[in-house]
């Protein structure tokens, strides 16, 4: 009968400083997941942004339209930019400390 390997259990955290293989994993996921979300913002705001042109390209008569006084154009070039720009940007903060946080709670060491 063979005794079993009783090597000692690693954690996520003796991988990362150690610099082993397993740890190399651990640091590439979270920085893909950091990129993707750094996409998938960018892609987001550019697209909102990107179809406002078009808008008033396909429908002409968004161009000649005014706003107390003022061109269709430049209200919805205005304000509601910076509106999404803002609520982009609060996502993106509020996810990446999410994804921050899921790492740190992965490496933690519980060892006394």
């Amino acid at each position: 009968m063979s005794t079993p390997d009783r090597r000692p259990v690693r954690s996520p955290r003796d991988e990362l400083v150690d610099q082993t293989p397993v740890g190399g994993i651990y640091l590439r996921r979270l920085v893909r997941a950091q990129l993707t979300l750094s996409l998938v913002s960018l892609v987001a705001f550019g697209g909102l942004l990107g179809a406002l042109p078009i808008a008033l390209y396909v429908v002409p008569s968004l161009s000649s339209a005014a706003v107390l006084g003022v061109p269709w154009a430049i209200v919805l070039l205005g304000p509601p930019v910076f509106l999404v720009l803002l609520g982009v940007g609060w996502l993106y903060a509020r996810r990446a400390d999410a994804l921050d946080e899921a790492f740190r709670d992965l490496v933690h060491d519980d060892r006394p």
